[in-house]
């Protein structure tokens, strides 16, 4: 059963498979005629479907109601902002987060109104960003976006995401090292600021980066102009709003899709798999997003990088042994059945890849395990008539492990 199952031949192809995998990733050709296409699929992952597939549904009931309070500012008047903050803070908002810059003074009336109501409700976070990434990847050299004025008091939280080529938003990183100094991001801040605990979690796991759990659209959260905060309700009414909860102000106008591009960006839930053409979601509902994920504990999971490549091996070799068999023994029809098994396995994929990541949240990074599937026919045919049949050393290479048969015992003679 094991020389069945343990065949050399087959072992070789699939070590080509991913000699070939790791060749195509090391010259990495970029010409220009095809980057649309290679933009294309760099964009797209199957969890993408499963978004889109949880777009319109209904939120669970443990869902629907949670600490978290959209604030649309328009463009940043920093008197209207302290005043916002001050009416939160009396309002009893026990977080509040200003997704605005203020790197530099303007008006020495509002500047000064607004580095006071800092002073006055230490429960402000402030958006900053990160510059001067390292050359190893390790750390930044300093943060940009909060002048000393205002940042002496208050907490500051970045709004970089990890960068990618896609421009889509898919992860984020909790905490980041900057000097001899390390920064919450701006969600992580201001769930620290909303309750110390909240973020033991996220700790534990010990990941540096974390994908994000799109699990809501602006429209999901609860979400109010600044000026009605201000000006059309009594302190009473908005208290009720933002009592005990995480406010997030900054650019978020709810009219449609319509809206100013200003700092929006394409997350997953992009309705355009391919070609996402419109930035789908404001930079403040993707921090609403991080906070939901962390609070409800709904982190997306991965499996260890040596089960994701034993499993993949696993694949591939299984994959290479079953089309090498077809290949010896259904020689005639090899091409049609290889191709047709081929689809049936992509189909039978792309299912259980959505089911997990829909039911478990796990995020199984299979796109190494698909190619290799892909090539697994062209490189048993380059094998089999070009490379065997040249080189004699490896075609004297039995098809399967000769194992040791015990000796057959000789019968005694008679007597």
């Amino acid at each position: 059963m094991i020389n069945r199952i343990i065949q050399p031949h087959s072992l070789i192809i699939t070590g080509l498979i991913f000699l070939f995998i790791w060749f195509l990733n090391l010259i990495r050709l970029n010409m220009h005629y095809i980057d649309p296409f290679n933009n294309g699929l760099k964009d797209y992952e199957i969890t993408d479907i499963v978004y889109a597939y949880m777009e319109g549904q209904p939120l669970p009931a443990e869902e629907t109601e949670l600490p978290i309070v959209l604030v649309h500012t328009g463009d940043p008047d920093r008197a209207a902002i302290a005043r916002l903050i001050n009416r939160l803070g009396a309002a009893g908002a026990a977080a509040i987060g200003i997704d605005l810059f203020f790197d530099r003074l303007k008006e020495p009336k509002a500047d000064s109104l607004l580095r006071q109501s800092l002073a006055q409700n230490p429960s402000v976070v402030l958006a900053c960003e990160l510059h001067g990434l390292s050359g190893d990847h390790e750390g930044f050299s300093s943060w940009v976006g909060v002048d000393a004025y205002f940042s002496e008091h208050a907490q500051l939280g970045y709004v970089n995401f990890p960068a990618n080529r896609t421009k889509v938003i898919r992860l984020f990183s909790p905490w980041e090292p900057v000097a001899q100094d390390s920064i919450p991001a701006f969600a992580t801040a201001l769930l620290e600021a909303y309750r110390p605990n909240s973020t033991q979690a996220l700790r534990r796991r010990g990941k540096a980066v974390e994908s994000i759990h799109f699990a809501r659209h602006a429209g999901d959260f609860v979400h109010h102009p600044q000026q009605r905060l201000l000006d059309s309700l009594s302190l009473d009414e908005v208290r009720q709003i933002v009592e005990g909860k995480i406010v997030l102000a900054g650019y978020v106008p709810m009219q449609g899709r319509g809206d100013p591009l200003k700092d929006r960006h394409y997350t997953p839930l992009n309705q355009s798999y391919g070609n996402k053409a419109i930035p789908d979601m404001y930079g403040l509902v993707i921090h609403a997003n991080v906070i939901t994920m962390v609070l409800n504990g709904q982190y997306i999971n991965t499996l260890p990088k040596w089960l994701n490549w034993a499993i993949l091996l696993v694949f591939c070799y299984l994959n290479v042994l079953l089309i090498h068999w077809i290949y010896d023994d259904f020689n005639e029809v090899f091409h049609g059945i290889t191709r047709g098994l081929q689809i049936v396995e992509f189909i039978l994929l792309f299912f259980l890849i959505s089911f997990l990541f829909y039911k478990f949240r796990l995020d199984l990074d299979f796109g190494l395990g698909i190619l290799a599937l892909l090539l697994a026919y062209d490189i048993i045919m380059i094998y089999e008539s070009l490379i065997r049949k040249r080189i004699p050393a490896i075609d004297r290479i039995p098809e399967e492990i000769p194992l040791k048969k015990r000796p057959t015992p000789i019968p005694e003679e008679e007597e």
